[in-house]
């Protein structure tokens, strides 16, 4: 019995051991398990938990602004609303897809792709609509944000759209300046920790910490916002008169290098860049080559006179049109025999200057051509910048110092020719060209003057000197006449090249490169302008395609920008036998005849009653001093006439209401600003012909401030 007890008492003890052992055991687990989570792995859990209750959120920095030299805005910020989604927010990925299709409009299998395809977050639209922003808080949704976001917009829309630039939907520089200057730009972003309850909603904490974001730095460009309208505007009639493919233009301060505009056709809106093909993007002021034609004369005529190897006065004999040498044919398109240097120039003689490069060492033609910027980029600072092509003279044929001469067997950026031209218009200094005066974070800081950087001495003043007086006869009485205007001093040179087809391995005998360059004054030029136009189909001689617009643009400059009253004046004392050139006022209003006429330095004399412009007469006065008479006749106005309309009252309506008002009246609208109209021109009421143009200014309701970087 004892022994049946003692082994009954020996079970049961060995059973509570067990029961012991077990127990220690699991409490070990227990405090190992505790040991891993609370010591070994605490930060893991850590985070964990961070990440359940903790929200982070990006506090994006305002990009500056981008204006031009009169800080008028080219481009600025606008805010707009984003909706994202936190995966891990979402229980049921189901009926958040229907819920965000019915609103965003996607379909409901593009949201369960992002789902599927996505661990942490996505974005379920980018830049809403306003109305669907406002319809729709988001607030009690679980895993659904609203993100304040800034959008880029550009209030002058294509105008310097190829120097501006754009950005992507991230406000990433993609072009032009934007791209060029996107560091300053675009500043740091911030950062805010919120706190998130059991619905994914926010709740702020003031003890989370924050970092504030960088503002972006504003940029003030060379560009004039009126130089680079006047010169779109002509350069799209040029391109369309003449039925060509694309055209630049470009105008530069040659004392400084100083961009005042960059124009190129075609354009584009920058409010719908990424809609754009990618050809149309492209800045052929920089990006594009040519050979250059009649227009590169001028650069190896520099070399010619810098080392004394001919006088403006030696004579060459030009073979009565057609030259052959080293198996080719020279020819010029009027067949000269002796000709001065000068004259050489002044009638763009092929001959003449072959049979010069031909005698002259063909290392010092390279050296000059170098010096002159040419196969070497300009360093303007905008992207895609190309240095066109110059061979070493150790790769040149017998024939090519021969072909440099008249333009060919070089290739050139537009802005290398204008950097050329600069150094002789300035005397002789090859710039480094301009494009931004600089950056600041204040709003209205003075912009300091540029000083020019200066590359290299390319040629003596007094070569520089005797080559101005060159390029003025060309424009006074020879292939550059056509961008004479009388009173004047304007020193240009045409150019006309024949284009080289790569796929035929030849020379284009219907497709040219029209162009005509050209400064003023020449005694101390102030403004260089240059004209491209790419495969002219009506004409395509650069007198005669090129020059007119170089006028054109140079007339309208004049007139509308004060540079200096004596220029657009100084012809009123000049008797020369031309006469001013006569504005055209017939079926004019008589108040925008007085304007025309003060505009063009003559005095208008009004012969009987009416309201529009019917003949007109210039009467010179010979007295010094006196301006021209200019005599018009008037006729009454016809009220029922459908060629004219009366001017709609627009003052105070938003741009696209002023806008269609205008339209309705058969009138065309030219906007200056952005924002709601405080002016306009005519007055409400004028009668006008059909067609005709009211300049409409306008003003944001909004302080631009808003959108600047303060």
């Amino acid at each position: 019995m004892k022994k049946r007890q003692k082994l009954l008492e020996n079970s049961i003890m060995k059973r509570t051991m067990v029961v012991m052992l077990l127990a220690l055991g699991f409490c070990l687990l227990i405090f190992l398990r505790l040991f891993q989570v609370q010591v070994i792995n605490k930060n893991k859990y850590i985070e964990q938990a961070k990440r359940q209750y903790l929200y982070q959120e990006k506090l994006q920095s305002r990009r500056g602004i981008i204006y031009d030299r009169n800080m008028e805005p080219l481009a600025v910020n606008r805010k707009a609303i984003s909706i994202g989604v936190d995966v891990n927010n979402v229980s049921n990925s189901d009926s958040m897809a229907n819920f965000l299709s019915d609103i965003l409009g996607e379909s409901r299998d593009f949201f369960l792709n992002k789902f599927t395809s996505t661990k942490h977050f996505f974005w379920a639209d980018r830049i809403v609509d306003g109305k669907i922003a406002k319809l729709h808080d988001f607030t009690n949704v679980p895993g659904v944000t609203k993100i304040k976001e800034s959008i880029r917009f550009y209030p002058r829309n294509s105008l310097a759209s190829h120097v501006v630039g754009f950005t992507n939907i991230d406000l990433m520089g993609l072009s032009g300046i934007e791209k060029a200057k996107n560091i300053d730009l675009q500043g740091n972003n911030g950062l805010a920790l919120y706190n998130r309850d059991a619905y994914g909603r926010k709740i702020i904490d003031v003890e989370q910490p924050v970092r504030k974001p960088q503002k972006g730095k504003n940029i003030v460009l060379t560009i004039d916002n009126t130089y680079q309208w006047i010169c779109e505007g002509e350069l799209k009639y040029a391109v369309e008169k003449f039925d060509a493919e694309a055209g630049v233009v470009i105008i530069a301060n040659p004392k400084t290098g100083e961009i005042l505009s960059m124009a190129v056709n075609p354009d584009f809106n920058l409010n719908e860049a990424r809609h754009i093909v990618p050809a149309k993007r492209r800045n052929r002021a920089i990006t594009d080559v040519y050979e250059p034609g009649s227009t590169f004369k001028s650069i190896v005529m520099a070399a010619v006179l810098e080392t004394g190897f001919k006088k403006p006065t030696d004579i060459v004999f030009c073979e009565n049109g057609r030259y052959k040498i080293y198996g080719e044919t020279v020819s010029d398109a009027v067949p000269y025999q002796w000709l001065s240097l000068q004259k050489i120039i002044k009638k763009s003689s092929n001959i003449g200057m072959a049979k010069i490069a031909k005698d002259m060492d063909k290392r010092k033609i390279y050296k000059y051509v170098r010096d002159f910027g040419f196969g070497l980029e300009t360093g303007i600072g905008l992207p895609g910048e190309v240095s066109g092509d110059l061979k070493h003279y150790v790769e040149w044929s017998n024939f090519s110092p021969i072909a440099m001469s008249y333009g060919y067997e070089v290739s050139v950026t537009p802005l290398q020719m204008v950097m050329a031209y600069s150094a002789i218009a300035n005397g002789g200094l090859l710039l480094k060209p301009k494009i931004s005066l600089g950056s600041f974070n204040k709003l209205n800081r003075k912009v300091k003057t540029v000083k020019p950087k200066v590359i290299r001495r390319v040629i003596s003043d007094s070569t520089a000197t005797i080559l101005k007086g060159m390029l003025e006869e060309v424009v006074f009485d020879g292939t550059g006449k056509k961008a004479f205007i009388n009173g004047l001093r304007i020193a240009g040179k045409t150019g006309t090249a024949m284009k080289y087809i790569p796929k035929l391995k030849d020379y284009s005998s219907d497709q040219f490169i029209s162009s005509f360059i050209g400064f003023f004054p020449v005694e101390s030029p102030d403004l260089l302008i240059y004209v491209m136009i790419d495969n002219p189909r009506n004409d395509h001689l650069g007198g005669k395609v090129a020059a007119p617009t170089f006028k054109r643009i140079l007339q309208r400059i004049l007139r509308y920008v004060d540079i200096n009253p004596q220029y657009r004046n100084r012809w009123a004392d000049n008797n020369n036998e031309s006469g001013p050139i006569i504005p055209d006022l017939k079926n004019k209003r008589v108040e925008d005849a007085k304007q025309i006429a003060e505009h063009a330095g003559l005095e208008l004399v009004v012969k009987n009653q009416g309201d529009l412009v019917s003949s007109q007469k210039l009467i010179l006065n010979h007295q010094k001093g006196a301006k021209p008479q200019l005599i018009v006749t008037l006729k009454e106005f016809k009220s029922n006439s459908e060629d004219y309309t009366k001017v709609p009252s627009v003052v105070g309506m938003s741009l696209r209401e002023a806008i269609s008002k205008i339209s309705q009246s058969n009138l065309k609208a030219f906007v200056n600003g952005s924002g709601r109209v405080i002016s306009q021109i005519p007055d409400a009421g004028t009668k006008m012909r059909s067609g005709a143009r009211c300049v409409i200014q306008c003003k944001p309701a909004v302080d631009l401030t808003e959108f600047h970087v303060l």
